[in-house]
């Protein structure tokens, strides 16, 4: 038996969901003698494929936050090595 599914998360697979809950209602004693197995198994799939869909999104976005950080990092440690030129420029000059 699958959890509730939320719609804007598996949009591929609401109809499948929505024939399994009806079918799981219909035949309240056949469904423990496998009637609904075959849309069972089916949404199985399709929510296998919605979960690499979003898992593979949401590792194209994280790369590209961590390339924005380790950027900025570059930035801080660049502005960082100058600041500390400019210190000891000042200090020489004393």
């Amino acid at each position: 038996m699958h959890p509730a599914l939320a719609d804007h998360l598996n949009p591929g697979c609401v109809e499948l969901a929505e024939k399994l809950t009806n079918c799981h209602a219909e035949n309240r004693w056949a469904k423990f003698l496998g009637k609904c197995n075959a849309l069972s198994e089916a949404l199985n799939k399709c929510l296998g494929k919605e979960f690499e869909i979003r898992r593979k999104r949401q590792m194209i976005e994280s790369r590209a936050r961590w390339a924005r950080i380790e950027a900025r990092w570059h930035e801080m440690d660049m502005d960082d090595k100058e600041h500390a030129e400019f210190e000891r420029a000042q200090s020489e000059h004393k």
